[in-house]
């Protein structure tokens, strides 16, 4: 029997642009979530009831093809452990789902899932060989009776069906008519000389099933500039891999960088740290930004994180606190958690949930399996910019490349030290994660290309697509540059003097301010750089919102 296993809790990411939700405490989760089968076609599913006061608990289910999750399928009484599934195939995989709720329906807890369970099939003997049937001669006029000539079966190459290129990636839609196995090991992969291997450049595809069409994104990230490449898709029959027809790729030119005029700062108590600002136009519209840049080795980076679940403070009262504060900018997009990992002096230091895992409810009712990115520093104030993915609690993978999930597509299967490539080695001292990546290795990473009406090529971390990629709001960044240096930005947006950045529009940006790396931070009303000696700088008439998180930099 094959079980997987992923416990999960789904944040509703609140919208940064929406009126923050009342105080109140929501009921605590059910942890402990385990599924036991008693039979081929009935689950028992457990869990640990840390609730106080609640009406009951809510039971969902759903297989493989289902809608996610629209209604529950039962309800238990309060102080419940246990619920028994029946009527289930065996064989098939199941995702199961628990939910403490309230009298009033108003502070229930997240609901914890237990994700790809899958059934006990029976066993199917194996026919007996029948003595009565004479081994068929061969044919010596049948090549594939021919032991010296290999079998070929044109159902197993892959096909590739079209190639679409952009600055930011490569998407190749292909199709394996007949394959071997259950979700065999298939991708892409490129060659700059002859035709592509895996041996040469491979990036791995989501789950598939026989006969499907697969549309795979490609990220910059693992090709260069400029470079022509061989690309082929491949897969996994057996020990054989097979190959398409290769074709030629090449990433188009990457978008110029805005140039905009900035003026430097002058604030007392400043040492180690520079303030920059401009007001010149950003493709024909009204512009005001600020960027905050030092050296992390010189003066201390940090992230900041209120302990308590819920608890959310302004960017000022946040600085004003610390005493010792130079600069600093609100930091992650955040419900009733921050969306991702904060790392401060070495520790995970928001409370354990899982969304941290990097699972996400997409816009088409999905759940994702992403990486998060995350920008931060080791204990010696090295900066590095990597994507964060926790397949369970306390367990972080670091990675110099995304795992490029295309929301509406077929989802990636659990991270694990060697995918969706090898994991970094890295100690991150103070950190955050947040998203998009809107920069990495000097190339522009996000842009607005869609597969459809709704969907973004580049929206690899799953977020709500209407409010990050489509809208020019106020913007939050961080970035590192060449030499190590950190940069905070941030611009105002949604008014007469400042209209504010698209997503395709940061990546330039942060460029252009020496950045080789940067990555997208909450923004809207949460936007807000308080400096010391000044208070905050940027335009909200007095409104900045509470937030979870903030970063900056500090007096060593």
């Amino acid at each position: 029997m094959k079980i997987h296993l992923t416990l999960l809790a789904i944040v509703m990411m609140a919208s940064s642009c929406q009126k923050p939700a009342p105080e109140a405490a929501p009921l605590a989760d059910p942890s402990g979530l385990k599924a036991e089968p008693k039979d081929l076609t009935t689950v028992v599913l457990t869990w640990t009831d840390n609730a106080q006061g609640e009406k009951g608990y809510r039971l969902f289910l759903r297989g493989e093809g289902d809608s996610y999750y629209v209604d529950p399928v039962a309800t238990v009484a309060a102080d419940a452990v246990e619920y028994e599934f029946s009527g289930l195939e065996a064989g098939a995989v199941y995702d199961f789902g628990v939910q403490a709720v309230s009298e009033d329906f108003k502070l229930n807890s997240q609901v914890v899932y237990l994700l790809n369970y899958e059934l006990p099939a029976p066993e199917i003997p194996e026919d007996p060989e029948d003595p009565e049937d004479p081994e068929t001669p061969a044919d010596p006029e049948d090549p594939k009776d021919d032991p010296a000539v290999p079998e070929t079966d044109p159902k197993k190459i892959p096909e590739i069906k079209s190639v679409k290129t952009s600055y930011a990636y490569v998407a190749v839609s292909y199709k394996v008519q007949q394959i071997a196995g259950a979700n065999p090991e298939h991708g892409i992969c490129f060659s700059e000389t002859g035709a592509p291997s895996v041996d040469d450049i491979k990036v791995l595809g989501p789950q598939i099933s026989a006969n499907a069409e697969i549309l795979q994104v490609v990220p910059n990230a693992y090709l260069e500039d400029g470079k022509e490449y061989q690309m082929s898709a491949f897969i996994k029959d057996g020990d054989t891999y097979r190959y398409s027809e290769p074709q030629t790729v090449k990433l188009e030119a990457q978008p110029e960088t805005p140039q905009l005029a900035w003026e430097k700062q002058t604030y007392e108590g400043m040492e180690g740290v520079e303030i920059y600002k401009t007001t010149s136009q950003l493709n024909g519209r009204n512009f005001n930004a600020w960027y905050a840049v030092a050296d992390p080795s010189k003066v201390d980076f940090r992230v900041m994180y209120p302990e308590t679940k819920g608890s959310k403070k302004t960017v000022q009262s946040q600085a004003e606190a610390a005493g010792d504060c130079l600069a600093l900018i609100n930091g992650a997009i955040y419900g009733n958690y921050n969306i991702g990992v904060i790392f401060t002096e070495g520790q995970m230091t928001q409370e354990w949930h899982g969304e941290i895992e990097g699972c996400y409810w997409a816009s088409n009712s999905q759940l994702y399996q992403v990486t998060r990115p995350i920008i931060g520093v080791d204990k010696d104030g090295k900066a590095a910019a990597y994507w964060v993915g926790v397949p369970q609690q306390g367990t972080f993978y670091y990675y110099d490349r995304p795992q490029a999930n295309v929301v509406g597509q077929a989802k990636y299967g659990k991270v694990s030290a060697t995918s969706p490539v090898d994991a970094v080695e890295w100690k991150p001292y103070y950190a955050i994660s947040c998203g998009p990546m809107v920069l990495y290795d000097g190339k522009v990473s996000a842009d607005n290309t869609m597969v459809d009406d709704t969907h973004y090529y580049t929206n690899y971390e799953c977020w709500d697509e209407s409010g990050v990629y489509s809208a020019h709001p106020d913007r939050s960044a961080v970035g590192v540059t060449a030499d190590g240096k950190i940069v905070l930005f941030i611009c105002d947006g949604r008014i007469d003097a400042s209209q504010g950045a698209y997503m395709k529009e940061l990546g330039p940006i942060m460029k252009s301010l020496g950045c080789v790396h940067a990555m997208n931070l909450d923004g809207g009303g949460s936007t807000g750089m308080w400096v010391s000696g000044a208070g905050m700088i940027n335009h909200m008439d007095g409104s900045w919102r509470a937030v979870k998180s903030t970063l900056g930099f500090f007096k060593k």
